[in-house]
């Protein structure tokens, strides 16, 4: 706002009374009696130190996720020392060319200590430092850019940054602009989380506080001028910015809570771009899946794409009679691209009798195919060790030499040329685990076992891995890790067969699980924990066949047989982990399933067994969701999926509402530009001083600062009558009514005691005139 003085000339009905406050901006803390132009906080050597220390902090977030950009070591540490001096020339105001000499040397000083720390000392590095920069010239002017080396790129690297951060001091000090700085911050720091898949979170709290911090010092004295006070007393800065510092600190405190209650779920998740345009054209497009096909539940051989919801088909499959309930193992697969799964190597070989191994309990099983499901594939409870009876659909017998097995997968069928069976009754052996001897099991790992049991896809977003780190960190062997996984999906996922929705095109299948769908089914589970352990270096592979099914009858004139019926319904899919000392190993993390090993829950005694090998943590730190107020990321999640699921059901509501606000605010805008929201519409804010008692003041000068928006600011050599004389306008009694205006404007502000006979009615009166001409 520029200051509105009175002209003196033969119009003046008045003389400037002695001691009178000086013209100045008619919003500015001076025009005020006893008020300074600027706070003592502002020009001290105490707030550049504080704010140059914010700068470097600010600096500081900026570096510290390049170590995780360029997934190498980078040592940030020297560098923010580097920058902490320059920070510090500036800060003490060191002249121009001595600062930048200075900055020079320590660049320089750094780019040798970095690359040729062995001789340092002895000042050798010098000559080879410019034999580079001279050979990375001729690349440079050669157009050779790959071949420059890493001295010249950190160097100038040093120098730009350098440069940068010398402006960005500047303006924080001279021009208390620094908002623009840590905006940046903010974005590039949430940037970096959202596309990326960098954990930025705690960067970005700490950016925030020291935004606040910043703001709290460089708004000082525009609040005084704002408010029309200042502060005189003695270290009232000093307190202002420890008020400040404790507002921050309760702030950053709250948030950094909140944070840690997240864990291990990170509060931002990586953006998935195709999602997002999935999701966005199927809100504007109710039917697009309207005349889609659901799947049904059952034994597929096509395991390439997964996802989606699944309708429940109860169609019995076979009849079984089996000594103890055990899983129906189907095959295992181990290539794994980000949809779905296939086996690289299927190759069948015939099945030859298996030696036992252990003492482990052997289970009889008989199988009866139903009439509409013939199948050529065996499905079994645990390792083949004797085949005593296989029938075709027509009753004839079969002999056991007719098998074959992969050695890879564990499937076992008959030849393609071979009648399909209806009946079969084998001898299996089913894994039984030792969790003491599990968690002890840290061998190493065959080629074949790593080469196979450890891919995953190039593509697999980071922050699966991420997670997967997170939940296993206090996990000291294999066993603890898979543990930890399955433990971690039953307990914070979800069991539906309706609500999964398909990935899209380019989005992956466990990292749609688990950071958008967040319930699923046996596939979304079972896959997810095979990734995650390959992501933290523990083989595993992904095994599909039926679950144990629903017991019909027990014959007790049988060796106590249980016969079971299997429908579609109970196609199922789950883990194996494979440990050097026992092979491989079968684990549940789908919730509802009671797992392979029924007989001896795992929790149990892998709680004690860790308790017994000294582990540093218990799987009880797992989070295990409760009601959704417990902790605030659950709040937070729940709340979003409330609003989501509203903004899609009310969409053309919120639509419609969004218009009417658009509209209501451009009427609002126009409104306020051609004056017709004055009276009563701004909230005064303009401090009088006892000198100048007069209460019209404050609302006429509301009314200029109107003018001003509408017809553009005064020139600082310009009284008001000359800004209004410079006017054009339609009607002339619109100018003379802004004469007039501004005539009594100067008179009461200036000549407050010969003014004191105007009123706000007369005021009023004026205004409306001038409303009228328009």
């Amino acid at each position: 706002m520029q200051p509105l003085e009175p002209r003196r000339d033969s119009r003046m009905p008045f003389i400037r009374p002695s001691g009178a406050i000086p013209p100045g901006p008619i919003f500015h803390a001076s025009a005020v009696t006893g008020t300074g132009t600027s706070s003592p906080l502002h020009q001290t050597f105490f707030r550049d130190i504080l704010i140059s220390l914010l700068l470097f902090l600010l600096i500081s977030e900026w570096l510290h996720p390049l170590a995780w950009m360029a997934d190498t070591s980078i040592e940030a540490g020297p560098i923010l020392v580097v920058f902490a001096l320059c920070i510090a020339i500036d800060c003490f105001k060191v002249p121009y060319t001595w600062g930048w000499t200075a900055k020079g040397v320590l660049i320089l000083l750094f780019v040798g200590f970095m690359f040729d720390r062995e001789t340092f000392i002895t000042g050798a590095w010098v000559f080879d430092l410019l034999r580079t920069i001279v050979q990375d010239v001729g690349y440079l002017m050669q157009a050779h850019f790959d071949l420059i080396s890493g001295e010249l790129r950190t160097l100038l690297f040093l120098l730009g940054w350098s440069l940068l951060i010398s402006v960005i001091q500047a303006l924080m000090l001279q021009r208390q602009h620094s908002l623009w700085f840590v905006a940046a911050t903010l974005i590039y720091l949430v940037v970096l989380q959202l596309v990326f898949g960098a954990d930025t979170v705690q960067g970005i709290m700490r950016t925030i506080g020291y935004g606040l911090l910043l703001l709290a010092l460089l708004n000082l004295s525009r609040i005084e001028q704002t408010y029309g006070f200042a502060s005189v007393r003695p270290g009232s800065a000093f307190r202002w910015v420890a008020v400040s510092a404790a507002v921050v600190g309760v702030l950053t405190a709250a948030a950094w809570y909140s944070a840690k209650q997240a864990e291990p779920e990170e509060l931002m998740k990586p953006v998935s771009w195709a999602y997002m345009s999935d999701r966005l054209f199927e809100l504007y497009n109710e039917e697009t899946h309207a005349g889609g096909a659901v799947a049904k539940s059952g034994y597929g051989q096509n395991d390439t794409s997964l996802g989606g919801p699944l309708q429940v088909d109860t169609t019995p499959v076979f009849t079984a009679k089996t000594s103890e309930p055990t899983y129906w193992r189907g095959e295992s697969k181990n290539f794994y691209d980000g949809k779905g799964w296939t086996q690289t190597n299927q190759t069948l070989e015939p099945y030859a009798a298996p030696v036992q191994t252990g003492s482990g309990k052997l289970v009889a099983q008989e199988v009866l195919w139903n009439d509409k499901s013939p199948n050529k594939q065996l499905f079994l409870g645990g390792n083949l060790l004797g085949v005593d009876s296989l029938l075709t659909e027509k009753g004839k017998p079969l002999s056991r030499d007719i098998l074959l097995k992969s050695t890879l997968s564990g499937k076992v069928a008959l030849p393609e040329i071979a009648d399909p069976l209806s009946y079969y009754k084998v001898t299996v052996q089913p894994v039984r685990e030792d969790p003491t001897l599990l968690n002890s099991d840290v061998g190493s790992y065959s080629p074949e076992i790593t080469g196979d049991y450890l891919q995953l896809p190039s593509t697999l977003p980071r922050s699966v891995r991420s997670i997967a780190e997170q939940i296993t960190a206090n996990r000291l062997t294999p066993y603890a890790k898979a543990v930890a996984i399955e433990q971690y999906l039953s307990h914070t996922y979800t069991y539906s067969l309706e609500k999964p929705t398909t990935p899209s095109r380019s989005e992956d299948f466990v990292s749609h699980f688990l950071f958008v769908d967040k319930t699923g089914y046996c596939d979304h589970f079972s896959t997810s924990m095979v990734v995650m352990l390959r992501s933290v270096g523990v083989p595993a592979r992904w095994v599909k066949g039926y679950a144990p099914g629903t017991l019909q009858s027990t014959d007790h004139e049988a060796d106590q047989l249980q016969e079971v019926l299997v429908r579609n319904s109970d196609a199922h899919s789950w883990v194996e982990v494979y440990f050097p000392s026992m092979g491989w190993v079968p684990f549940e993390p789908t919730p509802g399933f009671s797992g392979i090993s029924s007989d001896h829950p795992r929790e149990t005694l892998t709680t004690a067994a860790m308790e017994q090998s000294a582990m540093t943590a218990s799987l009880m730190n797992i989070p295990v969701p409760g009601n959704f107020t417990a902790t605030s990321s659950e709040w937070l999640q729940a709340t979003k999926h409330t609003v989501i699921d509203y903004a899609k059901t009310n969409r053309n509501l919120l639509i419609m509402l969004l218009g009417i606000l658009i509209v209501l605010a451009a009427i609002v805008l126009l409104l306020k530009r051609k004056g017709f929201l004055l009276n009563g519409a701004l909230v005064p804010f303009y401090k009088h001083s006892l000198n100048h008692p007069h209460p019209l003041i404050p609302y006429m000068d509301r009314l200029w600062l109107q003018l001003f928006r509408k017809y553009g600011g005064k020139p600082k050599d310009q009284t008001v009558r000359d800004y209004v004389t410079s006017l054009s306008f339609k009607h002339q009694g619109q100018k003379q009514a802004l004469l007039k205006f501004a005539l009594i404007y100067e008179s009461i502000r200036y000549d407050a005691v010969n003014s004191s006979h105007y009123t706000k009615r007369e005021i009023v009166a004026i205004w409306k005139a001038i409303q009228k001409t328009h």
